[in-house]
């Protein structure tokens, strides 16, 4: 018989070349009852752990389901992590965690991190934010990330404010799921909330059909728990108290941890309408609350869960008739080819969806409120539905998914040809031209202007991208002075547009249609400051750029009242400015563009050190936007992200004293 050496490995196995399992003898527990008492604590509450991850886990049955005879491996101590980690343990530089989604308190040792955010339009230093490729607003940023210093890490200060928090919030659950049962129970609140989500999201994204889903709320009781009716409900609140604004806003973490609790891999087992739109729902809904890669996988999804269902493909020839059912298949797999498409812009990752397997028809311009599932379709209608904006978005993501895969998604363009630009500039004209007269209309309902505003921002955000990637890569100089030109003057219309709908329809900017005003304004002026970093002397009159610029400035300090993100793009604005005024011969800043911002503090640009842009740590899609500029500090470090963002710390509208 080998003694053991009583070191890790020992020395029989170090010589057999064999694993070493010695372990030290178990620390023995005293049988007293206090322990005991303890210990069935500890089992209750984990019960109540695996109840609230896992609503239909049977503890018992699981329990059973057990093989008692399996010699589990031990856990490994900290003498012993040193032999079994593996190099396959490290994590890749895309991967990326937004756990705390999930719960305030679910990592409650870890310090404050920035994490990605929604648009994915600001540069991170750290590696955690998953894959963006060179067609993401992020990239935009890229030759200006090195303009101030890095910000100090976590602190043990920090780690300890942050465990005190999530204790705090820990303790604070049990009261909150009460208060989420009281607040179900009013049936007041829950009509707002459900009024503000078809009122103001579903007029944009017809996910679901109002009728059917009322009907369903009504007889909610008799719905079996499993049923993926239910996370729809907790998204539908979620979505509906984001839209209302922050005095709602105490609610929506509890009605998304509730949506959350009702998602589990048993939805992907059984194929269905609406699993996909759940997905959906939870998808788009992530994004805009700063949670884009959790967002994007519930988007692939929901979209490879909607090939399964067949929706990309019409209704046999020899059907029967063609239903308001048929017709919501033909609304969701659009929306899904929508989202799909719009998160590839975004992000600048590949494009899933592709022309050339489908075949489901557009849907029709149809009141669907006024039917059942089993109804005849009617002819399309002559004025504005819930279907009238999705049609729009739907034609215009085929022509953004030949951009990106066009202008962003290949590796070299050797032999480019402006006539690529040019034929899409034509293809968007036609589009534009062939939308129905309330698209252009001064006299439409007031919920279609939000709808209708973003459908013409995304075709402007569109031409922006396509004339600024073939400005990358043709490489006759009057060919880029034609794509900067053309960049920049399509820019400046966004920024026309953009400032006049928010001046005209302050009451309209909920913060979902706040949430793309910021954000296409956001690019457009980026790209104007882009160009002139690049080229102080550009073909563009100065005073046309300084009002530009002047407006959108104006425009996200009103904004900004309201909303965080449009604080902090102003923020941005502000550095550059003070950095275009460091220059010998800066450009006239309005008065209000050299005013300091209300609960903004910039540092001193002197005491920024310079730093090469090689030296930066950035995203690999920061990389074509902002090369070759004269910019020496970041305008964007200190930011939390954009909107906002704290993937490890609060959900990000939690109340402060929550």
């Amino acid at each position: 018989m080998v003694q053991c050496s009583g070191v890790a490995p020992c020395s029989y196995c170090a010589r057999s070349r064999k694993s070493c399992i010695f372990s030290r003898p178990p620390r023995r527990t005293p049988l007293t009852r206090k322990n005991l008492d303890e210990l069935e604590h500890r089992c209750l509450l984990l019960e109540m752990l695996l109840k609230k991850l896992n609503p239909d886990v049977e503890v018992e049955s699981a329990l059973r389901d057990i093989d008692t005879h399996e010699n589990l491996a031990p856990p490994s101590s900290p003498d012993h992590i040193g032999f079994t980690r593996d190099v396959s343990a490290i994590p890749d530089r895309f991967e990326w965690s937004e756990a705390s989604l999930v719960s305030p308190a679910a990592e409650p040792y870890q310090a404050r991190k920035e994490g990605p955010d929604g648009m994915a339009s600001l540069p991170r230093r750290q590696s955690d934010t998953g894959y963006l490729g060179t067609g993401s607003g992020s990239s935009l940023m890229e030759a200006i990330s090195h303009l101030l210093p890095e910000q100090p890490t976590g602190t043990t200060d920090g780690i300890r404010r942050t465990r005190l928090k999530c204790d705090e919030l820990a303790r604070k659950d049990q009261s909150n799921r009460l208060l989420l049962a009281r607040t179900l129970s009013d049936t007041v609140i829950i009509g707002r909330l459900i009024d503000a989500y078809f009122g103001s999201y579903n007029s944009s994204y017809p996910i679901l059909h109002e009728p059917t889903f009322r009907e369903q709320y009504a007889k909610r009781n008799q719905i079996h728990q499993r049923s993926s009716w239910h996370p729809i409900f907790y998204l539908v609140l979620s979505i509906g108290s984001w839209i209302l604004g922050t005095e709602a806003e105490p609610d929506a973490y509890d009605f998304y941890a509730a949506a959350r609790s009702h998602m589990s891999l048993r939805m992907l087992e059984v194929g269905s309408l609406l699993t996909v739109q759940a997905f959906l729902l939870m998808g788009n809904y992530l994004q805009k609350r700063d949670r884009p890669n959790t967002g994007y996988n519930c988007i692939g999804m929901a979209y490879r869960m909607a090939l399964g269902l067949g929706l990309h493909r019409e209704l046999p020839s020899g059907a029967k008739k063609d239903s308001l059912f048929h017709e919501r298949r033909r609304v969701v797999w659009w929306i899904v080819y929508s989202f799909d498409s719009g998160f590839g812009l975004t992000t600048g990752r590949p494009v899933v969806a592709s022309d050339a397997f489908i075949e489901t028809r557009l849907p029709r311009n149809i009141d669907e409120a006024e039917y059942t599932m089993d109804s005849i379709l009617p002819a399309p209608a002559a004025h504005a539905t819930n279907s009238s904006a999705l049609i729009a978005q739907s034609q215009l993501a085929c022509i953004s998914n030949l951009v990106f895969n066009e202008l962003f998604s290949t590796a070299s363009h050797t032999s480019f040809d402006m006539n690529l630009p040019r034929s899409i500039e034509q293809r968007l004209k036609v589009w534009k031209l062939s939308l129905p007269p309330y698209f252009s209309a001064h006299r439409v309902p007031d919920w279609f202007r939000g709808p209708r505003a973003v459908v013409l921002w995304k075709e402007q955000n569109l031409r922006t991208l396509c004339w600024w990637g073939s400005q990358r890569v043709c490489s006759a100089g009057s060919d880029q002075v034609e794509a900067r030109n053309v960049c920049q003057y399509t820019a400046m219309e966004t920024i026309q547009d953009i400032t006049a709908f928010c001046a005209e329809h302050p009451d309209a900017l909920h913060p979902g249609l706040s949430w793309y005003a910021t954000y296409f304004l956001f690019q457009a002026v980026l790209v104007l400051s882009v160009f002139r970093l690049h080229k102080p002397t550009v073909d563009i009159n100065d005073e046309l750029w300084l009002a530009s610029v002047s407006r959108a400035h104006d425009c996200l300090a009103s904004l900004s009242k309201t909303s965080p993100p449009a604080t902090r793009c102003l923020e941005v604005l502000e550095r550059l400015h003070d950095h275009w005024q460091a220059r010998p011969s800066p450009l006239p800043l309005s008065p209000l563009m050299t005013g300091a911002l209300p609960g903004v503090t910039s540092s001193p640009t002197s005491t920024f050190p310079d730093v090469p842009p090689s030296a930066v740590a950035a995203d690999p899609a920061l990389q074509i936007f902002f090369e070759h500029t004269s910019f020496q500090m970041d305008p964007f470090e200190g930011l939390e992200g954009f909107p906002s963002t704290q993937e490890l710390d609060f959900f990000d509208y939690l109340p402060p004293t929550a």
